[in-house]
């Protein structure tokens, strides 16, 4: 047993020190970039190739890129004060001013009771917004809302009850609705007008509204980029791209346009 002992011991040290030592390299490849080298568009999608699961990626990252603004939080981490576990619980409150405090409470506290700390000083981090399948087409949704948004979709749950009485799911539904058809690229493509592929806008450098829903409508409002057969799946922060530069005679057609994510269009720029 004192041998096995001995190994574990070992083993803990190594492991604590790799998750350091990992921190460090991750911050500094986040600072140059270097993820696009390997061709990946975030540290995210290149730390999750690493084996990673999404929980401990996004973990990474983000005490990495909070140790950029509060270099201290790196120092303890890597002194063993505090704990990766520790870390986590305050990264999303720790800022330069409350630094002092919340250091002090990472180091010396227990996970639990540091939870219950930061859950008293900032009731709104004290849900967990999380989503999971309770049927086949039925998922529970878990978060916390303030009371005036409440009292908002309270009063939207009674003009939507003049009819019948309305549940606050159908609730959220009809304000989905109402926003996606307001507010989504794809819900307006599908009113546009159709328009044919040729067509050439005057000013290249600007792209009409009507080319803009067509392009959203071809590309169902998500990124083109593939890599290795498969499509990227990102729907936000979505850039419309030349496929053929303007610099090089590319036209502002709806051929030669297409939809890539920020972290996509940068990759492709940068090589």
């Amino acid at each position: 047993m004192k041998t096995l002992h001995e190994k574990a011991v070992a083993l803990v040290k190594t492991y604590l020190r790799t998750e350091t030592e990992l921190l460090s390299v991750l911050q500094e490849i986040d600072l140059c970039k270097g993820y696009r080298e390997q061709g990946f568009k975030s540290l995210f999608d290149y730390v999750r190739s690493l084996g990673l699961s999404e929980n401990v990626a996004y973990n990474f990252i983000t005490i990495s890129r909070k140790s950029v603004q509060v270099p201290a939080l790196k120092e303890r981490i890597q002194d063993q004060e505090i704990s990766l576990s520790n870390a986590k619980v305050i990264v999303s409150i720790l800022t330069p001013e409350n630094q002092d405090k919340w250091l002090q409470a990472a180091a010396q506290l227990p996970k639990r009771e540091l939870e219950k700390v930061v859950a008293k000083e900032f009731p709104e981090k004290s849900v967990k917004e999380t989503t999971r399948y309770v049927a086949e087409e039925r998922v529970e949704l878990k978060l916390g809302i303030s009371e005036a948004l409440l009292k908002k979709l309270k009063r939207i749950q009674d003009l939507e009850s003049k009819k019948a009485a309305a549940s606050l799911e159908q609730t959220l539904e009809a304000m989905a609705d109402l926003y996606l058809q307001k507010n989504d690229p794809l819900e307006k493509a599908k009113r546009s007008k159709p328009l044919a592929p040729a067509r050439v806008n005057k000013n290249p450098r600007v792209i009409s509204a009507y080319l803009n829903h067509a392009v959203q409508k071809r590309d169902q409002a998500q990124c083109t980029h593939q890599q290795e057969g498969k499509r990227c799946g990102e729907r936000r922060w979505l850039d419309i791209h030349h496929i053929k530069p303007l610099s090089k005679g590319g036209q502002t057609t709806l051929e030669n346009l297409a939809l890539l994510c920020k972290g996509h269009h940068q990759l492709l720029h940068h090589r």
